[in-house]
């Protein structure tokens, strides 16, 4: 909240000088000039009397807005990644604990928040435990109180990542063994928007079902490979496969198919280094087209779930950022396991590749 601001612009939006103002509060000048310097701030009785003086609102003289709209909340977005050009991983971190007090009862915007700062702060050894910990208080707060089932569930999943990424199984297994299995609520949605005449809607809600579910598919599958015999995975990587092509996931959502692709050169790269490499090969042209085109996004398939992409709390915003991507493609290229690749000249196009866009990214903020 900026007051002093907020008082000299609307101040001067209605011609007002400060002699003016302060002849109008029955106050001096020097008072008005603290003010709008922000030295001072005045007590409620004034600030009633300025806010119907500028026919606008108490809330809105002092800055103070409980809810953000969606383009708000993109613009705060970007405003806090660009300061991770001119701020520390520390002040950045400490500016998203005011905010967080100051949009308390915004969930869309805690959200977003508590995403920014999982994409950010999580894997910094430093930041790590302040970030899990203010992460997970105001995500409790928003299981507590918010009364939207979207921003209910986006809670406890970001919720569930951060748990699980400080190895508290126990506590997942907690939230999640319980939960009923799907019963087909969103086709029951559907059709009573279609029997009310309301076809765009019905198809709108079948559409983002199918959108999350197939992307949940590829990503249960993949990690079912880990947990399967060989006779069983053979099964289990031709369908994973099938639906990633059937739903063109390379161009739609290439983060899955990056995740797969990268599970599937792993499995391989014992038993069959050429299968190994062609996914490596599958997994580099993914990488190529999230770049191409960072965010999400539908296709001609899915031609109805673009205003359910805005409403999420990050909007299109993929749930990584360029930089990161880049440094975890060069760790996984350059993990011990691929090794014995080194020696293949196509192997050795892909870090020449990787090295290519990490200098192309160089003046980008890190979380662009």
């Amino acid at each position: 909240m900026n007051i002093g601001q907020n008082i000299y612009l609307n101040r001067t939006k209605i011609n007002f000088t400060q002699e003016q103002l302060s002849e109008y509060l029955h106050l001096t000048k020097a008072t008005i000039s603290k003010w709008e310097n922000n030295q001072t701030t005045p007590d409620i009785n004034y600030l009633i009397l300025m806010a119907n003086l500028f026919n606008i609102s108490v809330d809105d003289l002092i800055g103070y807005k409980k809810i953000l709209s969606s383009q708000e909340r993109s613009q705060l977005f970007n405003d806090l990644k660009n300061n991770k050009k001119k701020f520390t991983a520390d002040q950045s971190l400490v500016n998203i604990e005011k905010l967080s007090k100051q949009y308390l009862n915004d969930y869309k915007t805690l959200l977003m928040l508590v995403q920014f700062m999982v994409n950010s702060f999580l894997d910094n050894k430093n930041l790590k435990d302040r970030t899990a910990q203010l992460s997970l208080a105001l995500l409790n707060r928003i299981i507590s109180y918010a009364s939207a089932e979207t921003e209910i569930q986006s809670a406890i999943m970001l919720k569930v990542i951060i748990l699980f990424q400080n190895k508290k199984y126990d506590d997942i297994i907690e939230i999640y063994h319980n939960r009923p299995y799907k019963l087909g609520e969103e086709l029951m949605l559907a059709n009573s928007y279609a029997l009310k005449g309301d076809i765009e809607k019905a198809k709108e809600v079948l559409q983002v079902e199918l959108y999350q579910q197939i992307l949940l598919m590829v990503e249960s599958l993949s990690t079912l490979i880990s947990y399967e015999t060989k006779e069983n995975n053979d099964e289990i990587i031709r369908r994973m496969i099938g639906l990633i092509d059937l739903f063109k996931l390379e161009e739609l959502h290439p983060n899955s198919a990056i995740k797969c692709y990268y599970t599937l050169a792993l499995y391989y790269i014992d038993s069959g280094e050429e299968k190994a490499m062609a996914f490596l090969t599958k997994l580099m042209q993914c990488c190529k087209n999230l770049l191409k085109q960072f965010q999400l996004h539908g296709d001609r398939f899915f031609y109805a779930i673009d205003n359910w992409l805005e409403s999420l709390p990050m909007g299109t915003l993929p749930p990584t950022n360029k930089k990161l991507l880049i440094d975890q493609m060069e760790k996984a290229f350059d993990a011990p396991v691929f090794s014995k690749l080194n020696s293949h000249p196509q192997f050795q196009s892909f870090i020449k590749d990787i090295q290519e866009l990490k200098k192309e990214l160089k003046n980008e903020p890190y979380d662009s």
